[in-house]
């Protein structure tokens, strides 16, 4: 084809995601990684991390963009402490999908030698799958 510009757009690292490593998964992502990294011409990454990898592992000049949000507007939490009995400054929350490379479990045990009365909420969805969130693991945090 000629004249085709390619690009890759790289929010993560999935090949060492938990869960590709059974089967083919892993080493398919990550030849296509490498096959993206060769052919591409431009290379997006939406972290810092992610840029300094590719340089790292690849000596690939990359573009930073992150990912971006509008400013919310600030509202009365009403709502959150009706329904869970939070209050303004009374709690830490970890905001992110439940996924083992998150590393919940290690914040969880951190928070059981934190000296506070402060509570530890964590809120999230799934990636691709509800394994990990239906797991003990996570239920008997």
């Amino acid at each position: 084809m000629k004249n085709v510009v390619q690009d890759l757009t790289s929010a993560g690292i999935d090949w060492q995601r938990e869960k590709w490593q059974s089967g083919l998964g892993s080493k398919f992502i990550h030849q296509g990684e490498k096959n993206a990294v060769k052919y591409a011409d431009e290379v997006i990454v939406l972290s810092k991390g992610l840029q300094d990898y590719f340089k790292e592992i690849y000596g690939r000049k990359t573009h930073f963009i992150p990912n971006g949000v509008n400013r919310p507007q600030t509202r009365e939490a009403n709502l959150i402490t009706d329904k869970f009995g939070l209050k303004k400054d009374s709690y830490i929350l970890f905001l992110g999908r439940l996924v083992p490379e998150k590393g919940i479990r290690y914040l969880v045990e951190a928070f059981k030698n934190v000296k506070t009365d402060k509570k530890l909420v964590i809120a999230g969805g799934s990636s691709d799958t509800d394994s990990f969130m239906l797991k003990n693991e996570i239920q008997q945090m």
